[in-house]
């Protein structure tokens, strides 16, 4: 049995990028910036697009589901 591993690679493919670290310090840095100094309104207009979008890229099913939850038996009516 051999002792020797210099034919092993045993470099780790999930090791952290230290360019993509500072690049992901630096998004969160700027959008934990961008939250404290928006308006209140923006932001709630930020978070009715980002829902409206999440909505429609559901199925038709999942959509009805949603709905019956939130209005019941009535559910088979849509208003």
């Amino acid at each position: 049995m051999s002792t020797t591993y210099w034919e092993d690679d045993i470099t780790d493919d999930h090791e952290p990028d230290p360019g993509q670290d500072r690049r992901d310090m630096i998004v969160n840095t700027l959008g934990e910036y961008r939250l404290n100094v928006m308006a209140v309104s923006e932001m709630l207009a930020m978070c009715s697009a980002y829902l409206h979008d999440d909505l429609e890229s559901r199925s038709t099913d999942e959509l009805e589901g949603l709905y019956a939850q939130l209005v019941g038996n009535e559910s088979q009516e849509v208003h």
